[in-house]
């Protein structure tokens, strides 16, 4: 239970303090907004290049090492940018951010891969769950940091941040030493090593609770003839389309979303509130749409959330700051929810467990081009006065995008369908 959602959930929260409160420190530092812009664009930046190395760091030393590796670095983070002086802001904040970046790139991959080795069959009806427990854990990191800056200012959101990530971390160690004992007890039970337990039954479970081993079976050869494997297939790159059109709301909602505030007098403490909204609806709406994350049902999916998330863009500009604002936030929650449900599924079924940690760092690379460029144009933007007009044209972005997704999932649907109807017919 602590490894599928505990852990993730507290780290979530670690990374939605950092999210929320960033672009209010920089902000109240005197920053200006295109240097802002570079500095939340530099995590999603690293990812794109070292997202695919920490995969391939997971299926060598582990996913579990993998994730307290991405704990330990962003406690590091959070703690430069706390202790960082006034003078140098920038330059440690941007060393702090690398690190943030690489802290994602451990830590997400292998936990995802480690969702799939421990569901198998059953990872349908988990991802919604899963991602219900971790967006309220994120949920929870902005609603504290914006009580915690409103009362002792913004830095000190980012103890609170290095706190986290020690229990998220401290948690996942308790947890593996646990899994470790149940594992040799039963080995013990029935005669075999230990190994031969974790070999029958990914995630420490006894091996009654064996399953047959996916239809997909992990080819030969090292870390790079698993990365050939990963990116010819083509469900890997839909999953990185799709992954795109499900960041943007996010980064949108947790970057210049709250320098519009600010500019319109909203305090860290409201601010917070509206992006607790966004993040429930987050976690509502991947509860509610768990069920329509089989095939038969992605593409519908992904066209309404998609269309929904343009329309909440495109509101923010002329309802932030007033008692319509939440509006926004819940279309943005919805698209987020029901497309990260979507991502996770075609990603996973992409490629076999052992090329999985891989397939999910090559779809978060996809994805963290559009958070890296997303705050930059904003910044940009911003800098010639046209911050509430990037809200708009953001919002026809991810139509295009939902629309592209829409479409090759459709297509993708048919082709399997029309495929399986000729094995059935050949069989007759």
């Amino acid at each position: 239970m602590a490894f599928i959602y505990l852990v993730p959930a507290i780290y979530d929260a670690a990374l939605g303090v950092f999210s929320f409160a960033l672009p209010l420190f920089l902000v109240d530092m005197g920053v200006s907004p295109l240097t802002i812009g570079s500095l939340l664009a530099l995590p999603a930046m690293t990812q794109i290049f070292l997202r695919i190395p920490a995969g391939m760091m997971a299926g060598r030393i582990g996913n579990v090492r993998a994730m307290l590796v991405g704990c330990a670095l962003t406690t590091l983070s959070a703690g430069i940018i706390a202790s960082s002086p006034v003078a140098r802001v920038v330059a440690f904040v941007a060393t702090a951010q690398i690190l943030s970046g690489l802290g994602r790139a451990s830590f997400w991959p292998a936990n995802q891969a480690h969702l799939f080795d421990v569901a198998r069959d059953r990872i349908s009806s988990v991802i919604g769950p899963y991602n219900f427990v971790v967006t309220l854990g994120g949920m929870s990191g902005p609603l504290l940091a914006g009580v915690l800056m409103t009362r002792a200012g913004s830095a000190s959101a980012f103890w609170l941040i290095c706190a986290f990530s020690v229990a998220s971390g401290g948690l996942l160690v308790a947890a593996q030493r646990r899994q470790t004992a149940r594992v040799a007890a039963a080995a013990a039970v029935a005669g075999v090593s230990p190994d031969t337990v974790e070999t029958m039954a990914p995630g420490g479970t006894a091996p009654s609770d064996h399953r047959p081993p996916s239809p997909v079976a992990a080819g030969p050869g090292g870390p790079w003839q698993s990365l050939g494997r990963v990116v010819r297939s083509p469900a890997v790159w839909l999953g990185g389309l799709i992954c795109i059109a499900s960041v943007i709301p996010y980064t949108v909602s947790t970057s210049f979303f709250q320098v519009l505030m600010r500019q319109r007098g909203a305090t860290a403490a409201s601010i917070s509130l509206l992006i607790a909204v966004r993040s429930a609806s987050v976690a509502l709406f991947s509860l509610v749409t768990s069920s329509y994350v089989k095939p038969a049902y992605r593409a519908r999916l992904l066209l309404v959330s998609g269309v929904l998330g343009a329309l909440g863009l495109a509101l923010i500009p002329g309802l932030a700051g007033t008692p319509g604002g939440v509006i926004p936030m819940l279309l943005l929650g919805f698209c987020g929810g029901a497309m990260h449900n979507v991502q996770m599924a075609v990603s996973g079924e992409a490629t076999a467990s052992a090329d999985r940690a891989l397939a999910m760092a090559v779809v978060g690379s996809v994805g963290n081009v559009a958070m890296t460029l997303t705050p930059l144009w904003h910044g940009w933007m911003a800098e010639r006065g046209w911050l509430e007009q990037a809200f708009i044209w953001t919002g026809l972005v991810l139509a295009v995008v939902g629309a592209a997704a829409w479409q090759w999932t459709l297509a993708l649907y048919r082709q399997r369908a029309a495929s399986s109807e000729t094995i059935t017919a050949s069989a007759r």
